[in-house]
């Protein structure tokens, strides 16, 4: 009995929704109700977390669902279904920025050429909590927080200073810069210290402004606003390139960021692989 409350377990899961999967397999939601609080005595461990409004797996909700959902599709395969118990979500969460320029265009891809998967992705800087927001994969810059994660390693994200044209032309920035004379200047920040590749940081003294988004900083640099960091791939038109002596930034790492190895799903496990430069 356990092994058909656990496929629907799966189903329930999948949806987020009792009534949809109820729907779906076309048991009355009373019974699916009853049959996931069975499974949940049985496993001694809350599944699901419901309100009146929605449906959410809990962290061992999470891990069950991680451990048994490939052998339940490999017997759907055996059993010949072909219907849409073959069809699986992956959450995604990425940068903004990222999500425009490189995990975006890459996930249109793999979304293209693997039809039965469906891609959730929220962009947002704020490091998600995997299991509190449902999430089966992260794409983070570096350096990464010590953590429990797994995180392979994707490419790199070569840094520069830069700024507008007309802003070096003003402060006579021609040739490489001393650092004092390179920190007197007025900077946009993004919240943070500036990351060597020595591991210094270097707080400039004067921020002219704090902005938490890179495409907004690349704007106000292009205006003449300040100085800036940004990824190298950025610093284009308006903008210039300036060297400042010994003062080289941290280039800095894209990483996919799972819970776990050993229970990474199929399909994530192939979005990974997709993902990495070939």
């Amino acid at each position: 009995m356990i092994y058909n409350d656990l496929g629907l377990f799966t189903v329930v899961a999948h949806h987020l929704s009792f009534s949809k999967a109820a729907d779906r397999l076309g048991i009355p939601l009373s019974r699916i109700s009853r049959r996931i609080a069975m499974l949940e005595d049985h496993l001694g461990a809350k599944l699901f977390e419901r309100t009146t409004r929605q449906v959410r797996l809990t962290e061992e909700g999470r891990r069950l669902l991680d451990r048994c959902q490939d052998p339940i599709e490999a017997l759907q395969r055996v059993a010949g279904f072909t219907d849409d118990t073959r069809h699986h979500t992956i959450r995604i969460t990425a940068p903004p920025l990222a999500a425009r320029t490189t995990i975006g265009p890459k996930l249109v891809d793999f979304a293209e050429q693997n039809p039965q998967v469906q891609l959730e992705l929220t962009t947002t800087n704020i490091m998600l909590d995997f299991f509190a927001d449902n999430i089966d994969l992260a794409f983070r810059v570096g350096p990464l927080a010590d953590s429990g994660l797994v995180a392979k390693r994707l490419w790199s994200v070569p840094y520069c200073f830069c700024a507008g044209q007309g802003f070096i032309r003003e402060h006579g920035l021609s040739g490489p810069l001393t650092r004092p004379k390179f920190q007197t200047l007025p900077a946009l920040m993004a919240g943070q210290p500036w990351v060597l590749e020595t591991g210094e940081t270097v707080n400039p003294a004067h921020i002219a402004h704090n902005i938490g988004d890179l495409d907004v900083i690349a704007q106000a640099a292009r205006r003449n606003l300040g100085i800036a960091m940004l990824p190298k791939d950025m610093v284009e038109g308006d903008l210039r390139r300036l060297e400042v002596e010994n003062t080289v930034p941290l280039t800095r790492d894209m990483y996919a960021v799972y819970p776990s190895r050993r229970l990474l799903p199929e399909r994530v496990r192939k979005l990974i692989d997709f993902m990495a430069p070939r």
